[in-house]
Formats: structure tokens, C-alpha cells, sequence
């Protein structure tokens, strides 16, 4: 490769060695030094790519975009590997303005991590492990410590003290069965006895009462006009207008 030319490979590097985060030149540019192997190579590497720093973990196997330059200094030829992009599930970490990306927007996740814990609660009161009153109850201790979690990764949090850092915090030790999927049909039969008019605690009880009637998730969408339970306020009065649109007697 000639001086100065550059070229950018894909490549899969299981991390070795990571150094701390310095500031170089006159801007005081964060930079991360590791060393990784490629095959039977091990080499040294660096980003300057800030939302890349939490994705180079010792021991990690990545696969990475790596700019490849060389330069001399005094007579000395030395080639430069400069991670420009990581890539996890296919999806690249960092976009143009160097913000973290995993393919979808912050709201879309937020969203994806409430749908997650509500069906994990679901899915350990179809197993009889907690109450069906508990589900939103267990959904909020899942998020919760979701969002601890986050916060303890976040990449601003490095610049605290070791004294005003957040804990590390285990998963609440609880198991989750596997479930085919939405498996409210079995919630139905449990609230079958449930009279139509009882206020509805949670969107548990507002499922049963549907698989009682029998009906069906999109079918209430549509009635409602929402893209998920989660956007419910008023659960009485969202069971109202399906019993009225779809002619059930109280």
C-alpha cells in the first residue's frame, strides 16, 4: 500500500486488549487504542468514534469497518487501522453525526423495551408463577431495572466517580417460561367468571375479557384506533367501546 493511500475492510476482530480513553491533539479528540486479532495476527487498532467505545469489550468478537493507512515519521513506516464502524445484528452502531444506532429510533426502542417486559409478566402468569393482578405491577419492577441498566452503560457515566457511579444491579431472579406466543386463550379461561362490569384493573384482565367474547387483538386496534395496548388510558372505557361496536351485553 502506498503512503498516504487508504482502504476500508469488514472484518471480524476478537478484541485482546483495550486501553483507556485518551485525549489527543489540540481539539482534545477522545481516542480508544485496542489490540485484536484478525486470524492468527494480532494488531493493534483505534476509533475515534466515541459511540463505538462501549462495543470494544476484551474478549468481544466484533465485526468492524477498518480504514487502513500508512504514513512515515523519521524514516519509518507505520501503518494506521482506524475502526470506522461496528456492527451488531447487521445494523451499524454509529451514523454519520456519530450518534449511537442500533436501526430503529429511541422511541421505537422505548416502545420494544415496555412490549418486552409487559409480555414477560404475561408470560409468568400464564406459567401460574405470579398472580394475573400482578403482571403490570412485575412489568414495572422488569423496566425499571432495564432502565438502571442503561444508565449504568451509558457512555457519560465513565466520567463519574467511582463513588457516584451507578450500582451494578442483577436481573430480579424470576424465570420465564417458553410460551407460544400471545397464549391469551388460557387468560380467557381463567377469567371467564369475571363479570363484564368489574373494573378493569390492567390490560391482563381487559385481554381475558376479550378472549372471553372472543375478540381479536386487530379487531380492537381498528375499534380503538391505536397501534398497541400500551397507548391505552382509560381501560373501562376502552372495553366499553368494544362492547359496543362489537354488540355485547353487559
Amino acid at each position: 500500500m502506498a503512503e498516504g493511500e487508504r482502504k476500508t475492510e469488514r472484518k471480524n476482530l476478537t478484541i485482546t486488549q483495550v486501553e483507556e480513553v485518551k485525549k489527543v491533539g489540540d481539539k482534545q479528540i477522545p481516542k480508544l487504542s485496542f489490540k485484536a486479532k484478525d486470524g492468527d495476527k494480532e494488531l493493534t487498532y483505534f476509533t475515534f468514534k466515541s459511540s463505538l467505545f462501549d462495543s470494544i469489550k476484551q474478549g468481544q468478537t466484533i465485526s468492524a469497518d477498518v480504514e487502513t493507512s500508512t504514513r512515515d515519521w523519521e524514516g519509518n513506516e507505520y501503518t494506521d487501522r482506524r475502526v470506522v464502524q461496528v456492527y451488531i445484528d447487521g445494523q451499524p452502531i454509529a451514523t454519520k453525526g456519530g450518534n449511537f444506532y442500533r436501526g430503529k429510533s429511541p422511541e421505537e426502542l422505548e416502545q420494544q423495551a415496555r412490549v418486552m417486559v409487559l409480555s414477560y409478566a404475561k408470560d409468568l402468569a400464564v406459567a401460574e408463577k405470579i398472580p394475573v393482578v400482578q403482571i403490570i405491577n412485575q412489568a414495572d419492577v422488569f423496566y425499571a431495572w432495564v432502565k438502571r441498566n442503561e444508565l449504568a452503560k451509558a457512555p457519560e457515566s465513565k466520567s463519574k466517580s467511582k463513588t457516584s457511579a451507578p450500582a451494578k444491579t442483577s436481573a430480579p431472579i424470576v424465570e420465564a417460561p417458553e410460551t407460544n406466543g400471545e397464549d391469551w386463550e388460557k387468560l380467557g379461561k381463567k377469567s371467564a367468571s369475571m363479570p363484564a362490569s368489574k373494573k378493569i384493573q390492567n390490560i391482563t384482565e381487559l385481554k381475558g375479557l376479550m378472549a372471553k367474547h372472543k375478540v381479536g387483538t386487530r379487531e380492537v386496534y381498528e375499534i380503538l384506533s391505536i397501534g398497541s395496548f400500551i397507548d391505552l388510558v382509560d381501560l373501562d372505557q376502552a372495553w366499553e367501546e368494544i362492547k359496543k361496536a362489537k354488540g355485547i351485553e353487559s
